[in-house]
């Protein structure tokens, strides 16, 4: 299975020219210089990052099929083999991981840079640093950088904006990451079930909000085939679960309970827009 991206790029959409002219007048040439040369090179390195985990994915294929190929025939070689493509998958997932880790640092020194730019253009920077700190495996971070863009845009108005649609899709994703993988590595069903609750309700919420404002009916379908492979999550058994591909942009690896759980705020749907509990972020088709 697979994500379905419905916005993959939202910080593509940014004109150079737009972004600079963000900063406002008065701001000095050179930090429009530098923000511009900032988001080239942010740019040059996502596509990299895209790329290599692109190859990291077809490794974890490979090594699927090797350990469900072992675990059906027990022998010497075919344990090998399974031994062997792990060890391929784990080398490019880590230079992917790699790779998404610069993409997410480029972003942070363009919002260092774009300080003064607006709101809007601030939040897109945000978006895409969180969205990559996510698939480098650093998925606590980035949830709670997509929770805060989303409690801002609903705070000023926006929450029916395709800035809130889309950080619902990364963020209910990055939820589908982190439950998957704290279940595939052992973690308590309690805390795990959290994290694919909250991913369940928000596919739900935006298949409702699709469905109810009559907005787009593939994609308020494709938000509903993500909550039933959140609930496959939920009621397969952990064999099951091991012998299925993570989802295409998922990172690899142990992700823990989530720091300083029930301290902070934690970023739900609107309750009044689906008594079922459920709406969410991004699509997920054949990978997850």
């Amino acid at each position: 299975m697979r994500v379905a991206r419905i916005a993959w790029a939202l910080w593509a959409v940014l004109p150079v020219a737009a972004f600079a002219y963000h900063f406002g007048p008065g701001q000095a040439i050179y930090q429009h210089e530098r923000a511009v040369e900032l988001q080239r090179q942010a740019l040059e390195l996502e596509r990299d990052a895209m790329a290599l985990h692109r190859t990291a994915y077809a490794r974890h294929l490979e090594a699927v099929d090797a350990r469900r190929a072992a675990a059906e025939s027990p022998t010497p070689e075919a344990e090998a083999l399974a031994n062997a493509a792990t060890e391929q998958e784990s080398r490019a997932f880590g230079l992917a991981s790699a790779a998404w880790r610069l993409v997410a640092d480029a972003f942070g020194r363009i919002q260092e840079v774009a300080k003064d730019a607006s709101p809007a253009t601030l939040r897109t920077i945000r978006w895409s640093r969180s969205r990559a700190l996510v698939r480098a495996g650093d998925l606590w971070t980035g949830i709670r950088e997509l929770e805060d863009v989303l409690g801002e845009l609903e705070a000023d108005g926006l929450a029916g904006s395709s800035m809130a649609r889309t950080t619902r899709e990364e963020l209910a994703s990055a939820y589908y990451y982190a439950a998957r993988l704290m279940r595939l590595s052992g973690e308590p069903a309690e805390e795990w079930f959290i994290e694919s609750g909250k991913a369940r309700q928000h596919f739900r919420y935006l298949a409702e909000r699709e469905r109810a404002k009559g907005l787009n009916a593939e994609r308020a379908k494709n938000y509903e085939q993500n909550v039933e492979l959140v609930l496959d999550l939920e009621q397969s058994t952990l064999l099951e679960i091991q012998g299925k591909p993570l989802p295409e942009d998922s990172p690899l690896g142990r992700t823990g309970n989530r720091p300083g759980r029930g301290e902070g705020k934690t970023k739900r749907p609107p309750r009044g827009r689906d008594g079922r509990g459920a709406g969410g972020a991004q699509d997920i088709r054949e990978g997850w």
